[in-house]
């Protein structure tokens, strides 16, 4: 005889490995502030957009300095802020920090730097995230 306080699936849609799907909530980052829904909920991105919003949460917090965030959470930027010109040694270093910063989640497997452009005070980086979800891209400025 079937259960008949079942109502839907039993089982929610996982990504490998056993892991829940990852959410976020979206965030519009040229006017740093949430996107809210029509009727002023919080809008919720999933997976590969959810990745992205956390990979660019993460960019934006110096390692080790806010006792709000876990030891893992955030990059070492600053030892490279004033330090030394701008060369590919540097932007070899830059990329080895954000690496490491970004795959202690999970939901990363690998990051792959695309493209880098060096200019006097900025790096520009192309990023190739591979997830459990797939691959995408991001670009940040440091």
């Amino acid at each position: 005889m079937a259960n008949p306080f079942v109502i839907g699936p039993s089982v929610t849609e996982t990504a490998s490995a056993g892991l829940p799907i990852f959410k976020e909530f979206a965030w519009d980052f040229e006017k740093d502030q949430f996107i809210f829904n029509s009727d002023g909920s919080h809008q919720i991105v999933e997976k590969n957009e959810a990745v992205k919003v956390w990979v660019l949460h993460t960019l934006r917090v110096e390692r080790y300095r806010y006792l709000a965030y876990f030891d893992d959470y955030g990059i070492e930027l600053e030892p490279f802020i004033g330090t030394g010109p701008n060369d590919g040694q540097r932007s070899s270093e830059l990329y080895k920090c954000i690496k490491d910063g970004l795959l202690v989640n999970p939901y990363i497997l690998d990051v792959t730097a695309l493209s880098t452009k060096l200019n006097h005070k900025k790096i520009t980086m192309i990023l190739q995230l591979s997830t459990v979800y797939g691959s995408t891209s991001i670009g940040i400025e440091v």
